[in-house]
């Protein structure tokens, strides 16, 4: 009985479609389909032509039902990059459906959403969330190869119980890693222990794409997951 029900399960999940995007436009409305916002944006460029390029996480005006859980309903949001062309168009570069967390994904801190930022020619994605134990993910896209990668995370997590405070920072392109651990707040005295800080080599693997990424499904070190 239990391959039928989760048969059922995924096709329930299975009833939302993303739209599909337009593959080319004047500006970053062109890429916004009826119904949907642009939730936040951010240019640079992003694949070495010196041209500043458009990337944005937009969000569906009303929530849906079945899009990951059946007792809420939720807003889809969608992760787009456009290359900015030589007659000042833009020329869609991706679309990922999954890759961003939804508004309720965040815990008592409501929205995890916290910023998306071009840097050093890479797209960096950035949530924070939690409650007493928080957590925050930053993931760094570089597109390579005609196609987009994630090259470099951060999972940070902290505690308000015992003023826990861990930092993971990874380069999946080289497989180093540096941890930190130490203490999240002050002391009533201002005061507060020195962090420590070591390094590894957790070995390169296959990058992720950021086509088919969803948030924290994918093991990388111990029970830290990205």
């Amino acid at each position: 009985m239990l391959l039928p029900t989760l048969l059922s399960s995924a096709l329930l999940f299975q009833s939302y479609k993303y739209p599909i995007l337009p593959a080319s436009g004047a500006k970053l409305e062109a890429f916004v389909p009826k119904g949907w916002h642009v939730h936040e944006k951010a240019e640079g460029d992003l694949n070495k032509d010196n041209i500043p390029d458009l990337a944005a996480v937009i969000e569906a005006d009303k929530p849906v039902k079945n899009l990951k859980e059946t007792d809420n309903d939720q807003q889809p949001r969608i992760l787009l990059v456009a290359f900015k062309q030589a007659d000042g168009g833009y020329k869609l570069s991706i679309q990922s459906n999954e890759s961003i967390m939804l508004s309720n994904e965040g815990g008592v801190f409501g929205d995890p959403w916290e910023g998306l930022s071009v840097e050093r020619g890479t797209l960096l994605v950035r949530f924070y969330g939690g409650s007493s134990s928080r957590w925050g993910y930053a993931y760094r896209w570089r597109f390579q190869a005609n196609d987009w990668f994630l090259i470099g995370a951060t999972y940070t997590a902290s505690s308000t119980h015992d003023n826990s405070f861990e930092k993971y920072d990874f380069n999946l392109v080289t497989g180093a890693a540096e941890i930190t651990k130490g203490e999240a707040l002050e002391d009533d005295n201002g005061k507060k222990a020195k962090d420590k800080v070591s390094k590894l080599n957790i070995g390169k693997k296959p990058l992720l794409k950021l086509k088919t990424f969803k948030p924290v499904q994918y093991a990388i070190y111990k029970d830290i997951y990205l």
